[in-house]
């Protein structure tokens, strides 16, 4: 039996509870022999419940559930292999695997508070020696993992991310959403995703006839950030599904201006939406969007400004090509060839 800390099934969906979530809908697709472990907590969607294969356990939540109740309750019927695709694992559970999505609080510590670096540190440097492995999302984390923590790269898997592929009635209606003078961005709002240079750019560019759109809400662990408001910017917060595809489906332009990342699931998204792609040149992203997106300097205000003007220009020649290498590049992003390598590199490790 395979047991899986589904924490991530309780909490407010980001990038990192998405990879999780898609991961793991395709690894019951390959086994029954999987457990979910969570917080005996009513924040489980009911549809979830009736999805996976969940067994509540202990009376607490949080940190304190993941760290204390859940290797309290493995250790009671043996130990058992347990994933961690989210966050924390269990510090000092040897019989575990567990998933660092990039390095960034190691690359740029200022963007993080200090509590929340000094319990990851503690935790990736416990847990790197005594674990059975790690996954991680893309080859440059990979290589970023090796340098911070000095490991051996056999030790360290890249199952990458995947768009979310499992159908949605209510999606339907929208499949020919009309596309608006909307430019999109989504991301968390923390310093790395750079979402003030976009912001700043746009008021700087003269485009007058676009709205410049921003999705995602405000992160705890990390630094504050505030942005200027203008009539053209609409400030969204966190949206549902629903409301995201929707969002997806009616912008013109996404843009992805992130100083790091250790992938960047929001690209292949948009992609999968037809809707073209501007990203950063920086870290993970080149290697995730290959050559289905127009790059800029995320610290080069003159650079996105010059890209963003001649997309806009030449709109009805350039996106077809975009969108048609969007599609392409989707097909680099198979959920079921990674959780098949998930299955092998835990048979072959596991005792």
């Amino acid at each position: 039996m395979i047991y899986i800390n589904a924490r991530f099934l309780t909490q407010r969906k980001t990038g990192v509870q998405q990879y999780a979530l898609v991961l793991c809908r395709e690894l019951v697709k390959h086994t029954s022999d999987v457990c979910f472990l969570t917080p005996d907590t009513d924040l489980i969607d009911d549809k979830l419940k009736q999805e996976f294969n969940i067994l509540p356990v202990g009376k607490r939540n949080g940190h304190f559930w993941e760290q204390i109740e859940l290797p309290r309750y493995l250790k009671s019927i043996g130990s058992p292999l347990l994933l961690c695709f989210t966050g924390l694992s269990p510090i000092f559970y040897k019989n575990c695997y567990f998933t660092i999505h990039d390095m960034s609080l190691y690359a740029y510590p200022k963007w993080f508070r200090f509590m929340y670096r000094a319990v990851y540190k503690i935790n990736y440097a416990v847990q790197s020696k005594y674990a059975r492995g790690i996954f991680t999302v893309s080859d440059f984390s990979k290589a970023e993992i090796e340098k911070y923590l000095s490991i051996d790269a056999s030790k360290i898997t890249v199952l990458r991310n995947s768009v979310d592929n499992t159908p949605n009635n209510s999606m339907s209606s929208l499949a020919n959403s009309e596309r608006r003078n909307e430019i999109l961005l989504v991301g968390t709002l923390e310093p790395r995703k750079n979402i003030e240079f976009v912001i700043d750019a746009f008021l700087r560019s003269g485009i007058e006839n676009y709205k410049l759109i921003v999705v995602g809400g405000l992160g705890s662990a990390f630094s504050k950030v505030t942005f200027s408001q203008h009539e053209n910017i609409v400030f969204c917060g966190y949206l549902s599904d629903e409301e995201l595809e929707l969002k997806y489906r009616e912008a013109s332009i996404f843009v992805y201006p992130s100083l790091y990342e250790g992938f960047g699931l929001p690209p292949l998204e948009a992609m999968q939406r037809g809707c073209p792609v501007m990203a950063s040149d920086r870290a993970s992203i080149p290697e995730v969007c290959g050559d289905a997106a127009v790059y800029f300097n995320p610290e080069d205000t003159s650079d996105f400004t010059k890209k963003l003007h001649n997309l806009i220009k030449h709109y009805d020649e350039l996106s077809p090509q975009l969108i048609n290498s969007g599609y392409c590049r989707l097909e680099q992003f198979n959920v079921r060839d990674v959780a098949l390598k998930l299955l092998d590199v835990i048979s072959q490790r596991n005792i």
